[in-house]
């Protein structure tokens, strides 16, 4: 379960003259401070970095590991400066497009977001960059109630990755709001299946199966009919879902 692209170290090009070290050192003193959570300390950093050097491909990672130290202390619209700068500086690095989604994102700016994953959906360059680029996209139209372009979201997802059960869980969710019930209880399972402990997931599918029984009219199902919902209810109760309370006591404790 994901999805923030992750600060790399990549080291510079060894060959660069002893005068230039300076650069290095500045480069991996940027990184360190990221990593131990010192952003601001890493922005400077990376500004010196990035005002001392001519070199293209430096740069590029000054502007994106800059952009990213923005990100984490919500300095958004500058993060998005810098990974356009990255952009401009090499535009077939599609995890700067992902990078500058997810800050799009993070500063409420949702539709230039997607325009962002969706570019490198598109382009189909990078499996990786595919990948997150779904990943989010089902989030953000999960959350705008695109439910049928949640599942086609999913549907590509799982063509790159389909060992991921948040995703199952995100489609069988869509699935559950279009009333695909059967669908959805599949979803639920395959999620179930790569994690045993996924208590949302026996939720849903407990409540899928109970809206399946009672999509016809039949408003009070038996205790028979309902046993295998309530296994997962109660599943889900005993791992730490205390929404399914209600449902339990309709339909597994109360007479029927």
């Amino acid at each position: 379960m994901k999805k923030r692209l992750c600060l790399c170290i990549i080291m510079m090009n060894l060959s660069l003259g002893f005068s230039q070290n300076p650069v290095m050192e500045l480069y991996l003193l940027g990184v360190k401070n990221h990593q131990e959570g010192n952003y601001k300390e890493a922005i400077v950093n990376y500004t010196l970095l990035i005002d001392q050097i001519d070199q293209k491909e430096i740069r590029k990672r000054g502007y994106i590991n800059r952009g990213l130290s923005r990100d984490k202390i919500k300095q958004y619209d500058l993060a998005i400066q810098d990974f356009t700068e990255a952009i401009r500086l090499d535009s077939t690095d599609m995890a700067s497009f992902v990078d500058r989604g997810l800050s799009k994102m993070h500063a409420g700016y949702i539709g230039q977001a997607k325009k962002d994953f969706q570019y490198v959906i598109t382009k189909n360059s990078n499996n990786n960059m595919m990948e997150s680029s779904l990943y989010w996209m089902a989030r953000i139209n999960s959350s705008q109630r695109n439910y049928n372009e949640v599942i086609k979201n999913c549907d590509d997802y799982f063509k790159i990755n389909s060992k991921d059960p948040e995703l199952y869980f995100i489609r069988g969710t869509a699935n559950d709001m279009l009333r695909n019930f059967e669908q959805s209880i599949i979803d639920y399972s395959i999620a179930i299946e790569l994690f045993p402990n996924y208590f949302q997931a026996y939720a849903n599918r407990g409540a899928a199966k109970i809206n399946l029984l009672t999509g016809d009219g039949n408003i009070q199902p038996s205790k028979k009919e309902t046993k295998n919902a309530c296994k997962d209810l109660s599943k889900a109760s005993k791992l730490g879902d205390s929404s399914v309370e209600d449902l339990i006591y309709i339909y597994c404790r109360k007479e029927n």
